[in-house]
């Protein structure tokens, strides 16, 4: 399992003694910790993300890829990151995070009419089509 490597480094890193110790951190419940180690269950991209908050990572794609490739192996399929992950090795992090960035934070004259008395939304979504 990729995505074990992740939960093995984290509880390693916090000096997690179990996994119910990682569980809390994470927000679940031991059994699915379980689940997650013996692919019968899988990291939502939530759990993912939380994992690369805890290990430090400044990029959390590697955790959500392995997560996605783990799903797709016990599927039998194959996971559209191993198609995608070579041609992506030359791209920064940085970059990709800015695109992503982009479609989803909005400009000030987006935000701006949300408000009302100072008070709005915590987040807007722009969709574009």
């Amino acid at each position: 399992m990729r995505s074990a490597r992740y939960l093995d480094q984290l509880r390693q890193t916090k000096g997690f003694t179990n996994d119910t110790e990682l569980a809390d951190f994470l927000g679940v419940k031991q059994n699915t910790i379980s689940q997650y180690r013996h692919a019968k269950g899988f990291m939502s991209n939530e759990v993912c993300l939380k994992v690369a908050a805890g290990l430090d990572m400044d990029n959390p794609m590697p955790v959500i890829m392995a997560a996605d490739m783990d799903r797709a192996e016990k599927t039998g399929q194959r996971s559209l990151w191993e198609v995608f992950l070579p041609r992506m090795a030359g791209i920064s992090a940085a970059l990709i995070l800015g695109v992503v960035a982009n479609f989803v934070t909005p400009s000030p004259a987006h935000a701006a009419p949300m408000l009302k008395n100072g008070v709005g939304p915590l987040y807007y979504v722009k969709f574009i089509a």
